[in-house]
């Protein structure tokens, strides 16, 4: 039995030659209607788009096998009626390489093919956790000497502050944490910046009017 889409959701399956953002809830079927946009662009029969030419990125690499498997039966069935038409049987011997895959897989891709237009090394590989951990220390360690040695008051104080002055550990924590909160934004410079510029103020009224300052008021 096919599925039966909503009016919205028949929309954006139909809707060509512009952009379009759909924002829905979990579960409320934005694969599904993903998938069928994406079968009704190949299965067109007067402009039909090759599968290998489109780009469909997701999070996930359980998402990513989903879609191209319900691509391929619905690819399957068409065949089953038509198993001499010739866009139909290409498309299913292009799927195998078509671009249906994760954010971070598509950017290796990409970065595989054209890794002497940045001057990288074809030997390249991709770091596992434990290492990106280990790079991620060495890289505060030597960020920490560098300040103790330029010896910043500013700096001092701030280690005298998160640490009493016992150890660095509790320093490095507080700054990993924040490293990897500021991560989850799209743009982490900008959003620490912006957080800066919150705990600045002129006098003691300007304090008062800062919004971490009136949330700290009221608990």
């Amino acid at each position: 039995m096919g599925v039966t889409f909503t009016k919205e959701q028949q929309q954006v399956i139909d809707l060509r030659n512009r952009n379009l953002l759909v924002s829905a809830a979990a579960g409320s079927g934005k694969t599904a209607v993903l998938v069928e946009r994406i079968i009704q662009m190949i299965l067109n029969k007067e402009h039909p788009v090759d599968i290998d030419r489109l780009l469909v990125v997701t999070f996930t690499n359980a998402a990513a096998a989903e879609m191209r498997e319900r691509i391929r039966q619905a690819i399957d069935r068409e065949l089953a009626v038509d198993p001499f038409n010739g866009h139909l049987q290409k498309q299913a011997a292009l799927l195998h390489k078509a671009q249906i895959t994760t954010i971070d897989s598509f950017c290796l891709f990409v970065i595989r093919n054209h890794f002497h237009e940045i001057g990288l090394d074809p030997g390249f590989r991709v770091a596992d956790e434990g290492e990106l951990k280990l790079l991620q220390q060495d890289t505060l360690n030597e960020l920490l000497e560098q300040e103790y040695d330029a010896a910043d008051p500013k700096f001092l104080q701030c280690v005298e502050y998160f640490t009493g002055g016992s150890n660095d550990r509790l320093l490095m924590q507080y700054i990993e944490k924040l490293h990897d909160f500021a991560e989850s934004y799209p743009w982490p410079e900008d959003w620490l910046l912006g957080c800066m510029e919150d705990y600045k103020a002129a006098d003691v009224e300007e304090l008062n009017g800062t919004q971490w300052c009136r949330y700290l008021t009221h608990i």
